[in-house]
């Protein structure tokens, strides 16, 4: 069984016919140690689909891990909407690496985004989109590929919009909030079909602003589910992240449409595994790992 049957016979709950369990990331595998052996650094992996899909299957390579994932930070969908962002090409001879971060919001207030035209022409799309052809071509039916792709509320609340302004909206004017998802929503839904159409095999809808560290349940299934479940409904194959606190949402993020849903090492997989089978036994769970220990 290669990583390729061994991940999508996981996702299907298929757990019996599994030879082991699939070690995965859905996010990123990218570190220090591989960017130097593979000779592929930041800023430059964000920008060249060769060096991208180069150290992308590093972890693969190297470390024999079931999943190749890009791209590797949280504002590419930002950047759609216009957002200058910051690959910090001053800092490129230091010992850490940046994560490209927006130099600031599109706006200190809740307000309609203007929605961009021809999406996979735009911004580091299209760098993305030869990333999976050349992951696809070496690795199709090998290793599956993954593409994360911040959805509509964790990228307007902490990459497009003012953060703190957007959270007081949550309060003072939710219906305002709404609005902009709504509108903005039909461009995440396009990003992720020309992902899945480059190749993707697999599309990590990573909302890891929606915790319940940051919102409650209620407004999860406002705010969040209607908005995932919209994608998920155009993708075959998903999956929904969500780090930080879980435990209240957990059957929420189940309905959300996922073929999978992946939870923090902050929350035991026994407490997780109860509720997710009360509300779809067998259910696949990723994570409960920590990144680092």
């Amino acid at each position: 069984m290669n990583s390729y049957d061994r991940v999508m016979t996981a996702l299907k709950g298929n757990k019996e016919e599994l030879d082991y369990v699939p070690c995965i990331s859905t996010t990123s595998s990218c570190t220090l140690e591989l960017m130097e052996r593979f000779n592929c650094k930041w800023p430059d992996i964000h920008r060249d689909p060769e060096k991208m899909a180069r150290i992308a299957s590093a972890a693969h390579r190297v470390c024999g891990l079931d999943m190749i994932t890009i791209p590797f930070d949280m504002v590419v969908e930002a950047e759609l909407f216009g957002v200058s962002i910051d690959f910090h090409e001053d800092k490129i001879d230091s010992k850490y690496s940046y994560w490209p971060t927006r130099r600031k919001p599109l706006s200190k207030t809740v307000v309609p985004l203007i929605p961009p035209e021809n999406i996979p022409q735009q911004g580091r799309v299209p760098t993305i989109v030869k990333a999976i052809k050349i992951l696809k071509e070496e690795f199709g039916g090998k290793v599956p590929i993954n593409v994360h792709l911040v959805p509509p509320f964790t990228s307007i609340s902490y990459y497009i919009l003012d953060t703190a302004s957007f959270f007081l909206s949550l309060v003072r004017g939710p219906e305002k909030v709404k609005t902009v998802l709504d509108e903005a929503l039909p461009i995440y839904i396009e990003l992720a079909k020309t992902y899945s159409e480059a190749g993707a095999d697999t599309i990590t809808l990573h909302e890891m602003g929606a915790s319940t560290k940051t919102i409650n349940p209620i407004q999860f299934e406002d705010l969040v589910k209607p908005y995932i479940k919209r994608i998920t409904q155009n993708l075959e194959t998903t999956i929904l992240n969500i780090c930080g606190p879980t435990i209240p949402i957990l059957k929420q993020m189940v309905e959300c449409g996922a073929t999978a849903i992946a939870i923090d090492e902050t929350e035991t997989m026994r407490d997780a595994r109860s509720i997710v089978d009360k509300a779809k036994p067998g259910y696949p769970i990723i994570g409960n790992l920590s990144p680092k220990n």
